[in-house]
């Protein structure tokens, strides 16, 4: 009897050991002028209650990472700096084999850059994982993730992760957009291929001019049909994919590819070791 108390004890302590994370990170898609990104997503009511990574194209969950679900509507009706922009997930990486996550979690993304957990509030919890050192790295469905280049100590309270500061070093080269004294992630990876391609073979731009001619609605073709879904070809996270017209995702990822590397087909890809 003792020793069932005992292992039960031990099982509810381990439980609540674990490791905690709050990362902080901006995707360029999203990014108003005011700093804030935009929640066009929410707004519109497109955002799913379960997280969309399991079964997405090039996307393994591990650890006890998946299937993670938001239970309170009101969580996503919160608006202002708080207000969620999408989900994300969040991987941390031994620094003995950095190509193979130990753990993943999907969250949520604040308007402000505050990830959280699927309470709205609460901090990444990684409640199988033992306190220690870790490489940490997010990822976004159509943006390029990122890791950080060294490993950080995470232990039962929260360690903050600040993926926009240009202090935290970085694994790889160009590894996220910096505007100012911000860092982001690189946007445009529409079909999931790890690249972020405007121009050449297998480019993102043929995804998002299929995915707006071929959509439902569209019956006559118009390439400036807003097709209202939570679509990869979203760029810039409003809720609609378009192809041409106001507002429209090809003219961000021109924009991000014709000042930031000067030539249409120049590649980035994903600076996160596989």
């Amino acid at each position: 009897m003792l020793l069932a108390v005992f292992a039960a004890f031990s099982l509810q302590a381990n439980a609540h050991n674990g490791v905690a994370v709050s990362p902080k990170l901006l995707l360029s898609g999203a990014l108003e002028s005011n700093g804030l990104m935009r929640d066009g997503i929410r707004a519109n009511g497109l955002l799913p209650n379960s997280e969309p990574y399991t079964g997405l194209v090039h996307f393994k969950h591990y650890g006890d990472g998946g299937g993670e679900s938001v239970t309170n509507p009101a969580v996503f009706q919160v608006t202002g700096n708080d207000a969620i922009v999408d989900w994300v997930v969040v991987e941390l990486r031994s620094p003995g084999n950095m190509a193979k996550p130990v753990s993943t979690h999907a969250a949520l993304l604040q308007r402000d850059g505050d990830v959280v957990s699927t309470d709205g509030v609460s901090p990444v919890r990684f409640l199988s994982v033992a306190p220690g050192e870790y490489h940490v790295s997010v990822r976004h469905r159509n943006h390029l993730g990122t890791m950080t280049a060294k490993p950080i100590s995470l232990s039962s309270n929260a360690t903050t992760v600040d993926f926009t500061s240009l202090d935290l070093p970085l694994y790889g080269t160009h590894a996220t957009k910096e505007v100012g004294n911000k860092r982001m992630l690189w946007l445009g990876d529409t079909n999931r291929d790890k690249r972020c391609i405007y121009q050449g073979p297998n480019n993102d731009i043929f995804y998002l001019f299929t995915y707006v001619y071929s959509a439902s609605g569209n019956s006559q073709s118009y390439g400036n049909y807003a097709a209202k879904a939570y679509a990869l070809a979203d760029l810039n996270m409003d809720g609609y994919a378009t192809f041409y017209g106001p507002n429209n995702d090809r003219s961000v990822a021109f924009t991000q590819v014709a000042i930031y590397a000067g030539v249409l087909n120049y590649i980035l890809s994903e600076q996160i070791p596989e």
